[in-house]
């Protein structure tokens, strides 16, 4: 990053039209990068310090080894973007960007650090993401469902070994999501429906599961400590591991003896 060349304006009106992407460049905080077409370029260690971004087109981008300073991207395309080992969170000032009225269907995000960003009413439908931190975020009326009519709604999404502790995820619909070998310790899940989500192997001490839906949930080979299925929704065909029947009991007040 020490070696970022700055660009300015004109230069990237002219790698637009040439349809070129970007590498080792930083764009600086004085930029207008307003709906400007961005759609399937590859940014390769690049820094964005630019504060507000809107209208623009990501789409199908690849963004590899870059970073973000805390920013907001308002109602900005990111649909089958491919963002790896990119940063989205500053340390020193311990925020992250915010994504509002965002669009960003299937992006797909690989050791990724999110930590306190906020999606705010954003489309984020079967987003994978593989060794991510989104820690500490917020999804305040996001959406990952696609209606494919008037009564067919699909739910897709896939997070597999993230971090999503301390997140905000109350009153989502999840239902089919994965979440596999994930950490959700303190997650608020207030009314969320994660009716048949899979949680395999995952952590979620002291989620938060109030008024949430459980139907069908597969919860086997977590760490269930905490979970009070007397405060849950419902539960209905929930799936757990023999050795996780302790935990659950115990919350509701139930002794198992052996024997």
């Amino acid at each position: 990053m020490d070696s970022l060349r700055a660009i300015d304006e004109d230069e990237i009106d002219a790698a637009l039209a040439k349809r070129a992407g970007f590498t080792g460049v930083l764009f600086g905080a004085e930029l207008n990068l307003d709906a400007r077409e961005f759609a399937g370029l590859a940014f390769e260690n690049c820094r964005f310090e630019v504060p507000v971004v809107r209208e623009a087109d990501f789409s199908e981008c690849s963004f590899k080894d870059c970073t973000f300073a805390p920013a907001r991207f308002a109602s900005c395309k990111f649909n089958d973007a491919r963002m790896t080992n990119c940063v989205f969170f500053s340390a020193e000032e311990k925020n992250g960007c915010t994504f509002a009225f965002c669009e960003m269907r299937q992006v797909a995000f690989d050791k990724c650090n999110l930590s306190s960003s906020t999606f705010d009413r954003s489309d984020l439908y079967n987003v994978v993401a593989a060794d991510c931190s989104f820690r500490s975020c917020k999804f305040g009326k996001s959406t990952f469902q696609s209606a494919l009519s008037r009564k067919v709604v699909l739910c897709a999404a896939k997070f597999e070994r993230c971090n999503l502790s301390f997140a905000d995820m109350s009153a989502l619909n999840l239902k089919g999501c994965e979440f596999t070998e994930s950490k959700f310790s303190e997650t608020l899940f207030f009314e969320t429906d994660l009716s048949e989500a899979v949680f395999t192997n995952a952590i979620l001490d002291r989620a938060e599961f109030e008024r949430a839906r459980l139907a069908k949930a597969d919860l086997r080979g977590a760490t269930i400590s905490g979970l009070n299925l007397a405060t849950v929704a419902d539960y209905a065909g929930m799936t757990i591991s023999a050795s996780q029947q302790d935990a659950i009991l115990s919350e509701l007040g139930i002794k198992v003896w052996p024997g």
